[in-house]
């Protein structure tokens, strides 16, 4: 009886296992084909531009039930940026902050469903933490197409949930996910603090909190790419959507 109990167990087991190879090797699959058609799409956008001011939209909803569906922007015009709302449906306001970030930038993205929506593998359709996206796959194949580029992810936050004083009194907390900060990313927080009179405070060199850290840019970005993680409180967020010169100061500083 042990031994029939310890068979059914390992071929359990097996089957399992290769459910979850053959998931997994669906999810490579199709990532790797999206991927590859939006590094198409992207080149017929690049080539259509020549010598002409060009805006171009895909919003993909049903992508595939293996790749997390996403909206993209892309002009001609603007800096090598990607202005990034992962959370529209979560983060309050944060859509329209990045859509006016994307006048300084030749992409934009975005969610477009929620993110405690279940994926087909049962985790969460969170654009920042998912690898197999329509969005993850647009960055891979614009990084090929630039020599370097910067991507402003834009998140929000409550303060009266954050667990230090520090966090609780913040406006802003701004980070490079898991790396180090830089010289740059001080100078951004600071041009928040001198010329909006923010209280802007750079992970983890001031705050210990809400660094990005566990996003999934930390492992997929390419290495020509910069991340910058832009936590925003509530307040604020508000403040920017109703306030276009804040917004307009707001954008001075954040790509400086």
């Amino acid at each position: 009886m042990m031994m029939q109990a310890k068979r059914l167990l390992a071929i359990i087991l097996l089957l399992l296992t290769s459910a979850s190879y053959a998931s997994s090797s669906s999810q490579n699959g199709a990532y790797a084909v999206t991927k590859a058609q939006l590094a198409q799409w992207l080149s017929t956008q690049t080539n259509l531009a020549q010598g002409n001011e060009l805006t171009s939209a895909l919003t993909l909803v049903t992508k595939d039930e293996h790749v997390i569906a996403g909206e993209i922007k892309y002009q001609s015009s603007g800096s090598q940026c990607i202005a990034y709302a992962p959370h529209r449906y979560f983060d309050k306001h944060s859509y329209p902050i990045a859509m006016a970030l994307f006048t300084e930038c030749q992409v934009f993205l975005a969610n477009t469903i929620h993110r405690n929506t279940l994926a087909a593998d049962g985790q969460k359709s969170d654009l920042g933490k998912y690898h197999y996206s329509v969005t993850n796959a647009f960055i891979q194949s614009y990084a090929n197409t630039v020599d370097q580029f910067v991507i402003y992810q834009i998140h929000g936050f409550d303060p009266k949930k954050r667990h230090t004083k520090k966090a609780r009194n913040s406006d802003v907390i701004i980070s490079h996910g898991a790396k180090p900060a830089t010289a740059k990313l001080q100078q951004i927080s600071q041009c928040l603090t001198d010329k909006l009179q923010l209280a802007s405070y750079v992970y983890p060199l001031e705050v210990t909190e809400l660094g990005g850290t566990k996003n999934i840019l930390n492992k997929i970005l390419p290495s020509n790419g910069e991340f910058f993680h832009i936590e925003l409180s509530d307040i604020l967020r508000a403040q920017l959507v109703q306030q276009p010169t804040l917004m307009s100061q707001f954008k001075i500083c954040i790509t400086l």
